[in-house]
């Protein structure tokens, strides 16, 4: 009887792991499930949210001919039976490995916002509101790469709105200096204020108070403070941190259960410089792809090898910026910006979809990323594991 790689999720790593398996695993059925039937480019979703406007790719035009698709929610996982439950059937469906790429389509809750920009549901219905109501004055909460996208774009689309960004912490300040100075001077010549280390006591229908007891009001929030994934795998037994992360060893293996394999924003790596965004979550497809493919053939299991290059953000559509990184995520004092920035940083988010279709046309593996050891704290945990027999 043929093993079965079953996929949870076709974003980024699910679908690049079930194409990358599909080349090295001839002797094994491969299926993919997920709730919806088209790929959603995450990291355009703020262009989404602020024109309204979306190219339309379907899953199965992104898969190999030999990768099964199913179009069904995932209710349970259960990893002890080797199984899971999808909804309206009550027939379970069996694997011998699992690939759980369910991405983080959940918020941090802060207090009553519920908006947000996080999956393509929350992004649709933000979109509805703004057209039954015109939007004067936006507020998004969070300074992070999605906040500032966010409101570049939300900007550009909408020159007669005001927008605000409330940052808890100092605005920006995982760039460089020049990565600073430049977001800031962007922001304030496009009228973006940016409203820094200020923490909300209380939001009512259309104003926040801070801590300090100051008011701004606002027509719509955006909450884009930070991401869960989904509550399937902590409920199924899987041991995972407060964002629903499931803990994973140094090959992408959930600490819990062995013959599953976790990728992208639902994976946790303890000690790691590695943060959610298809910039891991495409390697990280691929490695669980080579990893599985290794296990069946007897091989041994390789660590998880990953190192950043650096931090691509749009603001508008003719303005970005390249923040140059060492391989630990930290900022050079190296960027590019403007036009050039926009440019590079284009090119990048089409290289996404361009990878995973390479993937699905050539015969070999395309993909590939800059490697190192991903663990910044205690590498005699990686040393140790990596050694462990599998």
């Amino acid at each position: 009887m043929k093993p079965k790689i079953l996929i949870l999720g076709a974003g980024y790593a699910g679908i690049l792991a079930a194409n990358r398996l599909e080349k090295q695993v001839k002797d094994a059925e491969i299926l993919l499930v997920s709730e919806s039937t088209e790929f959603k480019e995450r990291i355009r979703f703020h262009e989404l949210a602020s024109s309204g406007s979306e190219k339309k790719i379907r899953i199965k035009d992104l898969l190999r001919t030999n990768v099964n698709f199913l179009q069904s929610k995932v209710t349970r996982i259960l990893p002890k039976e080797n199984a899971i439950e999808i909804d309206g059937n009550p027939n379970f469906i069996g694997y011998d490995y699992l690939i759980v790429s369910l991405g983080s389509s959940q918020i941090h809750k802060i207090q009553n916002v519920t908006n947000s920009i996080q999956s393509y549901e929350s992004t649709s219905h933000f979109i509805k509101k703004y057209n039954e109501k015109e939007i004067l004055k936006l507020g998004i909460i969070g300074g992070g790469l999605t906040g500032i996208e966010m409101a570049s774009e939300w900007k550009y689309f909408h020159p007669n709105s005001s927008v605000f960004i409330i940052d808890k912490n100092e605005f920006a300040s995982s760039f460089s200096a020049k990565g600073k100075k430049y977001l800031r001077t962007y922001l304030s010549q496009n009228n973006i204020h940016i409203l820094e280390k200020r923490k909300i006591h209380s939001i009512n229908e259309n104003e926040i108070t801070f801590e300090d007891q100051n008011k701004i009001s606002f027509d719509c929030i955006l909450n884009c403070s930070g991401f869960k994934t989904s509550n399937l795998p902590s409920e199924a037994g899987f041991t995972t941190n407060g964002q629903n992360q499931i803990y994973v060893d140094p090959f992408l293996r959930s600490l819990s259960f062995q013959n599953v394999f976790v990728a992208g924003d639902s994976a946790f790596l303890e000690n790691s410089i590695l943060r959610m965004g298809c910039v891991t979550a495409l390697p990280m497809g691929a490695h669980i792809a080579d990893q599985i493919a290794n296990q069946m053939r007897g091989k041994k299991l390789s660590p998880f090898l990953f190192q950043f290059a650096g931090r691509c953000v749009s603001l508008g559509r003719n303005e970005g910026l390249i923040q140059f990184t060492y391989g630990d995520d930290k900022p050079k004092e190296w960027i590019i910006t403007g036009k050039w920035g926009a440019l590079i940083k284009e090119l990048v988010n089409r290289f996404t979809i361009f990878s995973l279709k390479m993937e699905k046309r050539l015969p070999c593996r395309f993909y590939f990323w800059p490697k190192g050891n991903p663990i910044q704290k205690d590498e005699s945990v990686f040393t140790k594991t990596i050694s462990i027999e599998t």
